[in-house]
């Protein structure tokens, strides 16, 4: 009994659990960080690690720390380290050899040499039924544990996340591109929250091993994405990883002013002197309208000649006009002509001063019959006019009334109101009130305006 005893004390080794040296810490941790390395290379989590060798975290954290003492064992301990160096692509009998030299060199210990022992009778194990059912139930209640554990840790761990090209330093792309596509890893099946621009977050999944992928539509100018991996059953939160990408703004280009014609159209023909040119432009602050005459017009055969308030011929003149443009680069300008053929000039002006190409159009001013535009100026007064003889209109018109009537061969006014207050142009020339004509009927024929005795 006493040798029994002694063999047992000497199968005791001090410094560890079942006859296993405390490694020297220098060697340990060497291991240790030998073997993390490895992992980080490779790119992989030591969650990622527990699903592919079915060593559990705590055991692979504790391999990493360099801290045996959570081991359950020199033999587990070899086989664990085998394991992880071949998973991580290393040479397993070098770990083994390394753990070797860190924990004193384990050699089994010879026990000492006892004297004979009585011999006893073995019992035979006699398996029931019962036991089965026990052996069973004892793997479900591991199993259902080992199930649990996973989930606790699984619940307790944070999410990772890298980002390809993600750092301090922005991506610049090419001018004008649209488009980037974001990618990375996180832990596996996590949900990824891309916000751009601090909009709302976008959504994606990382797949069963961890990579995810994001094409994100870009502006001109900086595109900062803040990236955060996400459990959404524990709601833990990976750190968030910044990337700015770049869009380089084109070189603007000089704008040149342009001005084009709308309206009237070249050689149009006009039976009256009122014309509207309208245009439109761009980068055209200023349009100027000159009006040029350039020549009789035409005889047209049942045509009227215009009358004339003297025998000497008197060539017309009109001002230039000048406008702003409206906010979407049109103009319209209103301008009486008298009959003739007229030369119309546009000329644009950008802010600057810069002057666009003049253009010009060629209309004729062709009056038919006899054109004749009744107006009241400074103050109301009752009138009546005739077209052919026939009474069209009578009434007290108001300041600022005006009527254009057209006559085959006369138009007839009578201004007995105030025939101060009532004006007359016929085709286009105005020959002034109806009492410069020293009376209140005023008679237009073929032979120019005149008084008359009575309409």
């Amino acid at each position: 009994m006493t040798s029994l005893k002694l063999t047992r004390r000497t199968l005791r080794r001090p410094g560890g659990r079942r006859g296993i040296p405390e490694p020297s810490p220098d060697g340990r941790a060497a291991l240790g960080e030998k073997l993390r390395d490895a992992r980080e290379q490779r790119g992989v989590d030591l969650y990622r690690v527990e699903r592919d060798t079915k060593i559990r975290t705590k055991y692979l954290a504790a391999l990493e720390a360099g801290d045996f003492s959570d081991l359950p064992g020199d033999v587990y301990t070899r086989g664990f380290l085998r394991n992880y160096a071949t998973y991580l692509g290393l040479d397993a009998d070098e770990i083994v050899e390394e753990w070797r030299q860190a924990a004193g060199d384990v050699q089994p210990v010879k026990p000492a040499i006892v004297g004979p022992q009585p011999l006893t009778m073995r019992r035979k194990v006699i398996f029931q039924q019962s036991h089965v059912v026990i052996a069973i139930v004892a793997i479900i209640v591991l199993l259902v544990a080992s199930y649990f554990g996973y989930q606790l840790t699984r619940y307790l761990s944070y999410p990772t996340l890298t980002v390809a090209a993600a750092g301090p330093t922005p991506v610049v792309v090419g001018v004008g591109d649209t488009q980037y596509v974001l990618s990375g890893v996180a832990t596996p099946n996590t949900t990824v929250l891309i916000a751009w621009n601090g909009q709302d977050p976008k959504v994606v999944v990382a797949d069963d091993t961890g990579h995810w992928t994001f094409h994100a539509v870009l502006q001109i100018g900086s595109n900062q994405f803040d990236i955060t991996a996400k459990n959404l059953d524990t709601s833990h939160s990976s750190k968030t990883v910044r990337l700015i990408v770049v869009v380089p703004a084109p070189t603007p280009t000089p704008l040149i002013p342009v001005l084009a014609f709308a309206t009237p159209a070249d050689s149009a023909s006009f039976p009256t002197g009122s014309i509207t040119v309208t245009g439109t432009s761009t980068g055209v602050t200023k349009v100027t309208l000159t009006p040029k005459y350039v020549g009789p017009p035409p005889t047209l055969g049942n045509a009227i000649p215009a009358p004339t308030p003297s025998s000497s011929p008197v060539v017309p003149t009109v001002t230039p006009m000048t406008m702003n443009t409206a906010a979407d680069g049109t103009f319209a300008f209103a301008v009486t002509l008298k009959p003739g053929r007229w030369q119309l000039t546009v000329v644009g002006a950008t802010a600057d001063g810069t002057r666009t190409p003049a253009l010009a159009r060629t209309i004729t001013v062709t009056y038919k019959n006899l054109t004749v535009v009744i107006q009241v100026k400074g103050g109301p007064s009752w009138l009546k006019y005739f077209i052919d003889g026939a009474a069209v209109g009578q009434s007290t018109y108001p300041d600022g009334w005006s009527k254009t009537v057209v006559g085959s061969k006369s138009v007839c006014i009578l201004a007995s109101g105030k025939p101060s207050l009532v004006f007359v142009t016929v085709n286009g020339t105005p020959y002034g009130s109806v009492k410069s004509f020293g009376g209140i009927h005023l008679l237009v024929d073929k032979d120019g305006p005149r008084n008359v005795a009575s309409c």
